[in-house]
């Protein structure tokens, strides 16, 4: 505010003694913080204001009074000031607001992809990054010790004993029962806690997880990786796969293929043929690209199909003839079976068959963070990189796990939860922050909703 210079008979001061008060040259290095002079200035300063009789600015513009002609000067210059600064200011808080408020979504393509599997992803979600973020893995706590290993069978407790309400667990159950569900399994810190099966399903049977199958052969491909047979996620899946050694399918890596955006081609009919032909393997070898890889995510059964030719040309052996002696022997799952072609190759992308105490414990072995009973079967650094974004087109996969990146498609869920999935509802899910599994087998149901069956079950751990 413009005040200017009061008279030295208003202030009651000489024009030597305002003299005196004024500030005189200064090294700027005795303004720093901490320096001599540092607080001089400004005491002297307040002094000064003291002695004139008022210390706040309103006070000053009713002791020394602005003329009118000053005033309207300054109110012009503020005038033409908003004018000048405000159109800038809108402009910078509307492509500041723009950018936050950028949103991503699936292709159409993407889309239709997806209809067969009944999976609910967001439509769009925000371009910020963080809300993806990997959580971190899962502290087990003194409070709740982990039950002994489950290779040979779980172990039960009550809801209560492991720090859940049996009441809200059991109208997840009903839920799950009014869905058409068959065989359902909860466990939390390693002990079954709920189970359920309907007329004519015990804990022995074994229903088809159908698209579950590729949790598995993500986990077998990580097992490779980490007994050196494969190299790594960044090699050209052209090293295990003679017939792309060209321009375009040379470009695709393993990573691609785990992540789902190897850019072969895909349309309804593609992949109907596919789903029919008596080799799959070949079939899916012979697809030519649409697009780079990195493009464009896509749900491609085909594409996961070339992960059977690359195991089988890397170790010699079908990938279902590897599952029996590293995973499902070791972690007690002696009754699951691997679906394979007519020409004999393993189903990569669907079709193990196993029980709802049997898939539980695949889950539990992603839980406990790729180890079993003393014992590193999966690393656990394979285990964090499968269940975080793979890419940046669909932050809700990973290396073909389902993931609930932001809580965006599980609201009632933790972020850090992410699931196998099959077609029909077929589920095994995994919230490591809550020590939770669950399972969910039975008969197709439209109207199953992933969120209010595990979001209640979430809801039960006090």
């Amino acid at each position: 505010m413009e005040i200017g210079n009061p008279p030295p008979s208003k202030a009651g001061f000489t024009d030597s003694e305002l003299e005196g008060m004024r500030p005189g040259p200064r090294d700027p290095a005795t303004f720093l913080p901490g320096s001599k002079d540092s607080k001089s200035v400004p005491s002297r300063l307040s002094a000064f204001r003291r002695s004139l009789g008022y210390t706040k600015s309103s006070e000053v513009a009713k002791k020394f009074p602005l003329s009118r002609r000053t005033r309207f000067r300054n109110g012009v210059l503020r005038f033409f000031m908003m004018k000048s600064f405000l159109p800038l200011f809108l402009l910078l808080s509307g492509l500041a607001g723009s950018a936050l408020a950028q949103e991503r979504s699936l292709s159409e393509q993407a889309q239709r992809s997806l209809e067969s599997e009944g999976l609910k992803l967001p439509l769009s979600w925000p371009s910020d990054v963080s809300l993806f973020i990997q959580p971190q893995g899962l502290q087990q706590t003194a409070q709740n010790p982990w039950a002994p290993w489950p290779t040979l069978d779980w172990t039960t407790s009550t809801p209560q004993a492991q720090g859940m309400d049996p009441q809200v667990l059991k109208q997840a159950l009903q839920y799950a029962q009014d869905q058409d569900s068959k065989g359902i399994v909860v466990i939390r810190n390693g002990y079954l806690v709920g189970e359920w099966y309907g007329q004519g399903w015990n804990k022995d049977t074994k229903e088809r997880g159908y698209s579950i199958a590729k949790s598995f052969s993500s986990c077998l491909l990580g097992m490779l990786i980490e007994q050196g047979t494969l190299g790594s996620v960044n090699d050209s899946a052209a090293l295990y796969v003679p017939e792309w050694r060209d321009s375009s399918h040379g470009l695709v890596t393993l990573r691609n293929l785990l992540s789902m955006d190897s850019g072969l081609h895909w349309d309804p009919i593609s992949e109907l043929a596919f789903l029919l032909a008596a080799d799959q393997n070949a079939f899916a070898i012979g697809l030519s690209m649409d697009h780079p890889p990195c493009d464009e995510w896509l749900y491609h059964n085909a594409a996961v199909q070339v992960l059977s030719e690359v195991i089988l040309n890397a170790t010699g052996k079908q990938p279902h003839e590897l599952a029996r002696p590293y995973l499902w022997d070791k972690i007690g799952m002696w009754g699951a079976w691997w679906k394979t072609d007519q020409r004999g190759n393993t189903m990569t992308y669907q079709s193990v068959y196993a029980s709802a105490r049997e898939f539980a414990k695949f889950g539990y072995l992603y839980l406990r963070n790729g180890e079993w009973d003393g014992e590193q079967l999966l690393s656990e650094s394979w285990v964090r990189e499968s269940t975080r974004p793979s890419q940046y087109t669909n932050p809700f996969y990973g290396y073909l796990w389902w993931l609930n990146s932001g809580s965006l498609v599980m609201p009632d869920v933790p972020a850090d939860a992410y699931m196998a999935a099959g077609a029909n509802e077929k589920r095994i899910y995994v919230v490591p922050s809550l020590a939770l599994i669950a399972v969910r087998l039975g008969n197709p149901s439209r109207s199953w909703d992933d969120n209010q069956f595990l979001g209640l079950i979430c809801q039960s751990v006090l």
